[in-house]
């Protein structure tokens, strides 16, 4: 009879690895506020397409190719007439596992329009959401491996910034769930 499945467990020192490697550092207080637009923007980046480790501190290209985020180690620039799509943001990895974004300027109205459905779509989430934990799950299925354990790394992040700042996560669910973020034209 052979065992079922992985019964030396081969393979789970390399996603702790991992996983302790996406570990927040620099973790500081954050109002519900900020960390709401932090969510929402490493949401963002988290839902785009890449197959490739990201590391704080390095800055990534956020494109919308096709009715699709993409996120790229290639800038507009360097790109020249061959860029994929639309350019949305340059994108840099915090030390506490949050992404900062610099949207465009110049951002084209497909663009604009994506995040506008995206922001709809979060915060249709967060008014569905009665926890803080239904806000931020533990594990999203759907994502790939590295941004599930992005993911991961950015909910413990959230949680200690609120709680360092007295909130216990309710005050990101109320923002949410209030509308407080917008996209201008």
């Amino acid at each position: 009879m052979k065992p079922e499945g992985n019964p030396q467990g081969k393979g789970l020192v390399m996603v702790l690895q991992q996983i302790a490697a996406a570990a927040p550092s620099e973790i500081r207080p954050k109002p519900a506020e900020q960390a709401l637009v932090d969510y929402w923007c490493s949401s963002l980046v988290l839902s785009a397409a890449f197959k490739f480790r990201v590391s704080p501190d390095q800055t990534y290209y956020l494109y919308h190719v096709k009715q699709v985020w993409q996120l790229s180690l290639i800038s507009p620039d360097e790109w020249g007439s061959r860029q994929p799509g639309a350019f949305v943001a340059t994108c840099m990895l915090q030390r506490d596992m949050t992404w900062k974004l610099v949207f465009a300027s110049d951002l084209p109205e497909s663009a604009r329009l994506a995040l506008v459905a995206f922001l709809e779509a979060f915060q249709a989430r967060a008014t569905e959401s009665d926890t803080f934990d239904e806000l931020l799950p533990d594990y999203i299925a759907e994502l790939p491996y590295q941004q599930r354990v992005l993911a991961s790394a950015l909910k413990r992040s959230l949680q200690h910034s609120l709680q360092l700042a007295g909130d216990n996560g309710l005050g990101l669910l109320e923002a949410a769930v209030q509308g407080q973020l917008a996209i201008s034209r």
